[in-house]
């Protein structure tokens, strides 16, 4: 199973105890691929982080795929579903996010399924305290 982690996700299962961290660490012991969009690493490694706070989450990701680039043709088909979807701005880095998700066939897992609502295929995953 391919997961894709949004930055908040990641944020609270790094942070402190709770659901966030223990489905972290379930899918850390199993078979799971683990991802992110660069979009979602920006908004993660953005800040503030320490350089062992980004350390240990890359640790958690894939080693050599485990952020994702927003390629050319990704960006376009974001900003397909953007535009179809008649988003405000602020939601045009979670579109590109989900986008990034579905391309891969992955789960998306995130504590706000209100921010991914409506892009299309997309499967998520809310873990929330």
């Amino acid at each position: 199973m391919r997961i894709h982690l949004d930055a908040d996700f990641l944020i609270y299962a790094l942070g402190r105890s709770g659901p966030e961290r223990e489905r972290l660490r379930e899918l850390a012991r199993s078979d799971a691929i683990l991802q992110m969009s660069a979009v979602a690493w920006y908004e993660f490694a953005r800040g503030p982080r320490t350089p062992e706070q980004l350390a240990m989450a890359r640790g958690q990701l894939e080693e050599n795929d485990g952020v994702v680039e927003l390629s050319e043709a990704l960006a376009v088909r974001a900003a397909d579903v953007f535009r179809a979807l008649g988003s405000p701005r602020k939601r045009a880095a979670d579109v590109a996010i989900g986008v990034t998700a579905v391309s891969l066939g992955a789960v998306l897992i995130t504590r706000n399924r209100r921010d991914f609502v409506g892009i299309p295929d997309l499967v998520v995953e809310v873990v929330a305290s």
